[in-house]
């Protein structure tokens, strides 16, 4: 078995994404906020107050800092991790304080695939003895090894090369794929656009690490076919911040166990397998797969009709920014109880998953149970929430990720109902998220299809009209950093209510103005 790896202390001292004065100057913002949240608004709240969303009755920006610290100290969020596991307990307790009465979990079960620091790693085999080398993350559900881990000579695949049957039993050093995008993949699909200051124009780059998902998997997929014994994968960034990576997340379990590495042990290795002295490599996996169980979290807010408005986020997550939405959804709905139940035209539901990283296999669960029950006939439209209150954080010409003074761009996935797609616009304009899109609904091939989250679940699911808002900061996908310093917390205030604003609207819209999609 591999031994445990100097990586796992190293590392952890170096997750630092942003500058050290750059993370400075927000914490010392912050610090006005640092101290006990304070009670939360407790009276009732009149009619007219599910019409015009009272801005003043949300949870303080104390609350919302000390949520995200709590999100942080809990690091990774595995699915069904006791980490995960506790967190849920914790949102249940929090919606309980918010007035939820009619609240309830809905376990099940599923296929984990995890693995203990100790457990993993990658050394370099000399003929009486061996050397760590610096991994910067396991590859999750990526397959198992033996304790003693696989062994051999490492051979390299170059970008864009096909992988065939001469990789077979081999141990393949690869580069992650590169996706860039502009301004215009936004603009020539957005139906609304909110970007008063014109920060993202048609030619303004835009790349984030989520975008290499599809390719990424095609290339896995396409070395497992081919027979490799196992993977390296070099990320096209320095040490410090390639720690981390959890991708992919799809809960597709590979026999294909793999590694990520920095682009300088990368390009060591490169160099030696392209001059003829590729070293021998032993790859230690010793993973578990089994079957755990986890746990959805619903919770009901009667109104006047038994008609659902549906509140979604999901629970597990690699990070504190992933996902806040569950927190978002406890201040909207601690606003919910307040108001008079004949002010609600329709019930809403808080459908909290699990399951998000193991391929949302919360939402199809949740699915499965409810349909013959009659419940998901009821919902009128759904509202997933995510990732709230990003700011902009991009790598300079090193790689190291510093603030660039600007909110994360924002899109919000609409299908395309005239109904749907004006309460999005609004949502925008009164949250001033900005730069922010309107875009289509992601549907399977699309450009968008890359956009990550709840939403995209939902449309496998069912074809219940389906709203999704997000942003996708540089560091989403990577687990153990520190997000607390990297929000706008009157950002994500604006965000809140400007979503109970919309999900109150659309309450009002008829069942079928909801539906009544205009041709592309």
């Amino acid at each position: 078995m591999t031994q445990a790896h100097p990586r796992t202390v190293l590392l952890s001292q170096s997750r630092r994404f942003l500058s050290l004065a750059g993370a400075l100057a927000i914490a010392a913002a912050l610090s006005a906020c640092a101290s006990k949240p304070g009670p939360w608004p407790a009276r009732a709240l009149p009619p007219s107050a599910a019409v015009s969303v009272d801005a003043t009755q949300f949870l303080s920006r104390k609350q919302l800092v000390d949520w995200q610290v709590d999100l942080d100290e809990r690091r990774l969020r595995a699915t069904g991790s006791p980490r995960h596991e506790a967190y849920i307990d914790a949102l249940h307790e929090r919606l309980t304080r918010a007035g939820v009465k009619q609240l309830r979990y809905e376990p099940f079960s599923f296929r984990q695939w995890s693995v203990e620091a100790e457990n993993w790693g990658l050394d370099v085999v000399y003929d009486d003895r061996s050397g760590v080398l610096p991994s910067a993350g396991y590859i999750p559900y990526s397959g198992v090894t033996p304790a003693s881990g696989i062994t051999g000579r490492v051979v390299y695949l170059a970008p864009g090369a096909r992988p065939d049957a001469s990789l077979a039993g081999k141990l393949v050093l690869v580069e992650m794929p590169k996706v860039a995008w502009t301004g215009q993949v936004f603009q020539q699909s957005a139906v609304h656009i909110h970007d008063p200051d014109h920060a993202m124009g048609p030619d303004t780059p835009y790349v984030r690490p989520f975008q290499m998902l599809g390719p990424f998997i095609a290339l896995l997929d396409s070395l497992q076919e081919a027979g490799a014994a196992g993977v390296i994968v070099t990320l096209d960034t320095p040490s410090k911040m390639a720690d981390g990576l959890y991708a992919p997340h799809d809960g597709v379990v590979r026999q294909l166990p793999g590694v990520f590495i920095d682009r300088e042990l990368g390009k060591r290795l490169r160099e030696r397998v392209l001059a003829g002295t590729a070293p021998v490599l032993r790859l230690t996996m010793a993973a578990t797969v089994r079957q755990v169980q986890t746990r959805n979290l619903v919770g009901i807010i009667p109104g006047e009709s038994g008609e659902l408005m549906v509140l979604a986020s999901h629970t597990d997550g690699p990070n504190g920014l992933d996902d806040n939405g569950a927190n978002a959804i406890v201040d909207m709905a601690q606003y919910l109880t307040r108001l008079p139940q004949n002010s609600l035209p329709r019930s809403v539901m808080l459908l909290l998953t699990s399951g998000h990283f193991a391929g949302g296999v919360g939402i199809e669960q949740f699915f499965t149970r409810h349909q013959d029950d009659g419940l998901t006939q009821r919902m009128a439209a759904i509202l997933a929430i995510e990732h709230l209150g990003a700011l902009e954080v991009l790598p300079d010409s090193n790689g190291y990720l510093h603030p660039t003074g600007r909110s994360e761009p924002a899109a919000l996935f609409s299908p395309r109902t005239p109904a749907l797609m004006d309460a999005s616009y609004a949502m925008l304009k009164q949250a001033n998220a900005a730069p922010a899109f309107v875009l289509p609904s992601i549907q399977p091939g699309p450009k968008h299809a890359a956009w990550l989250g709840e939403g995209r679940y939902f449309q496998v699911a069912l074809p219940i009209p389906t709203l999704h808002y997000m942003a996708q900061p540089y560091y989403l996908l990577n687990h153990g950093i520190d997000t607390t310093t990297q929000l706008d917390y009157r950002l994500m205030q604006r965000q809140t209510v400007a979503l109970t604003q919309m999900l109150l609207d659309l309450s009002r819209v008829p069942s079928a103005d909801l539906r009544k999609e205009t041709a592309p």
